[in-house]
């Protein structure tokens, strides 16, 4: 951010490659990231069958210590045929802490089709058999599963279109593993009025996949606070998905890498019960094959 900065003729010569890339585009910005948050449904805007896998959480702080954590995750994309087709559909991801001293905890995201309405959060406390929608900003910037990432950085990926204008900046080739990727490199600004975690981000956006390889978010000074990246990628029903994501907490040094594993299908699909807040004290994982 501090070369944009740096002088008024390099803000001029960044602007005109902006310009110059917007006409010769044959997308634009928020229409890329429109694509995007299309794509980030795990359950597949185009299957009512759902999704289930694992998730594997490792952290690395920077103090030494080191937890993990791992997750029993089903999802679904249900669609609401009395709602206009822009907006009758809403995704839906459970995710079930498996073992230790967090045993049966659940965080439960719904993200709705429709501009106008935001993600909603819940956190399900197994030792207190509680229910507890996370609301307020302080809830929502708890640490998932211990990690760099935030319950809001969580619904986050999902809500960008509606709280950040996008700006194509440029093409390029991102290098994962042995495979190398053609991304559109996005710039996130704000929307007027809208109270958002990061004041810039800069995303890295795969081109035949439309999903983010790589996000660095930057706070009000300009300074980089926050760093994700997608390490390696597999296939699902011939589909890259990520395998592995890493973050980074760049104010603390911390670093968590997450692995998601065993993604299949559930036999007999999802019950859209399985996602009512008010069952979650209810849900078995055993019943699909956790």
């Amino acid at each position: 951010m501090s070369s944009i900065r740096s002088t008024l003729k390099a803000t001029a010569t960044i602007a005109m490659v902006v310009c110059a890339a917007s006409a010769a585009f044959a997308v634009t910005g928020d229409d890329v990231l429109s694509r995007m948050q299309d794509t980030f449904s795990i359950g597949g805007a185009d299957s009512g069958e759902g999704i289930l896998l694992s998730i594997a959480v490792v952290n690395q702080y920077a103090s030494g210590i080191t937890t993990d954590y791992n997750l029993a995750v089903a999802a679904e994309t249900v669609l609401d045929p009395n709602r206009p087709a822009d907006a009758d559909e809403t995704s839906h991801a459970l995710m079930y802490f498996v073992g230790g001293d967090d045993e049966g905890m659940i965080f439960l995201l719904s993200t709705p089709e429709a501009k106008s309405e935001k993600s909603r959060m819940w956190l399900y406390i197994s030792s207190f058999g509680l229910t507890k929608e996370l609301v307020s900003d302080e809830d929502q910037s708890g640490n998932f599963a211990g990690s760099t990432l935030t319950y809001a950085d969580i619904a986050g990926a999902s809500d960008m279109r509606d709280d950040y204008s996008a700006t194509i900046l440029r093409e390029e080739t991102l290098t994962l593993g042995s495979e190398e990727r053609a991304v559109w490199v996005l710039e996130l600004t704000p929307k007027p009025g809208v109270d958002t975690d990061y004041a810039r981000m800069l995303l890295w956006v795969d081109k035949e996949e439309d999903m983010f390889l790589r996000l660095e978010g930057y706070d009000a000074s300009g300074a980089q606070t926050k760093e994700i990246v997608v390490a390696s990628l597999g296939t699902f029903e011939e589909r890259r998905i990520p395998d592995v994501m890493v973050g980074r907490d760049l104010e603390t040094g911390d670093v968590s890498t997450i692995t998601l594993s065993g993604m299949r299908r559930p036999t007999g699909g999802l019950a859209e019960s399985v996602f009512d807040s008010a069952n979650l004290g209810s849900f078995a994982p055993s019943t699909y094959g956790f």
